[in-house]
């Protein structure tokens, strides 16, 4: 299940730099970045699904964060050159789109062209499901999992995606989530990798998924963590409105808490396993 507030937030600075390059990997367009080059080691690698906007600005500025900690970092485009414009997060699905004062003629005319039944028909969790598995074959190829750890960071639509390799692949050293959204109870089932989930406080995800949660991991035998983010809304890790100041703290709290858990599973991952 998805609701309007998938589409909701605020975008990065039309202005912002991103750091990194693309490329195609299995016939998808990605995002890719990676440490400076003052630095001297690799932390690991991040595959990053992203929310319905893609390779937008403020998932390229994500990535490019995780870039400047150490992380050579993916985002894959899994709408296959269809996601969302940002702009789209401006308006509020079933308004009256003549009344947004904030929103340019050429930008209304953008936000019409979109049939929001007919792009979720075209982006159904299962034909995503079927992209990233061909996709992942390629990316592994680029990946020596005995010497980098990687790790899985899902946003919104891509937190369904992220939990299910949590359950079906062994490469992974751990799995990041942050306010996901289409899950079903079979999602969160036998999760074999350390996941750590993040959800906000207004979410209306997060009653079920919190209970679900909760049902279902500890007998799955995996580590896990699981927060909610008090004064959040769904959005509030990957789009949040930095001018102010408290979505500010919380979404860079967020991203701490995400390096956290990577960077102790990464120095736990021999402990983790034998368990």
């Amino acid at each position: 299940m998805s609701t309007c507030e998938c589409f909701s937030g605020v975008a990065a600075d039309a202005n912002y730099q991103a750091l990194g390059s693309f490329s195609t990997i299995a016939g998808l367009k990605v995002y890719k970045t990676g440490p400076h080059i003052s630095q001297s080691t690799c932390n690991g690698r991040i595959l990053f699904f992203p929310d319905g906007f893609g390779l937008a600005r403020h998932n390229q500025r994500l990535a490019d964060m995780y870039a400047e900690h150490g992380y050579d970092t993916t985002i894959v485009d899994y709408f296959e050159g269809d996601a969302l414009p940002d702009v789209f997060m401006k308006y509020l699905p079933g308004t009256n789109l003549d009344s947004y004062e904030n929103i340019t003629p050429e930008e209304k005319e953008i936000i019409r062209k979109i049939h929001m039944p007919s792009w979720l028909e075209r982006h159904t969790p299962a034909h995503i499901a079927s992209l990233i598995g061909p996709f992942l074959l390629e990316f592994l190829k680029t990946v020596d999992s005995s010497k980098v750890k990687l790790h899985i960071i899902g946003h919104c639509f891509g937190g369904k995606h992220a939990l299910n390799l949590a359950r079906n692949e062994s490469d992974l050293t751990s799995v990041v989530v942050f306010h996901p959204s289409f899950l079903e109870p079979s999602d969160t089932n036998n999760l074999k990798k350390p996941v750590f989930m993040g959800l906000a406080e207004t979410d209306v995800f997060t009653p079920g998924l919190s209970s679900t949660m909760l049902s279902q991991l500890p007998s799955s035998g995996a580590r896990y963590k699981l927060l909610v983010y008090g004064g959040t809304k769904h959005g509030f890790a990957s789009r949040s409105d930095l001018g102010d100041d408290t979505a500010k703290a919380m979404f860079a709290e967020a991203f701490i808490d995400g390096l956290r858990w990577m960077e102790w599973t990464s120095s736990n991952s021999m402990e983790i396993t034998s368990r």
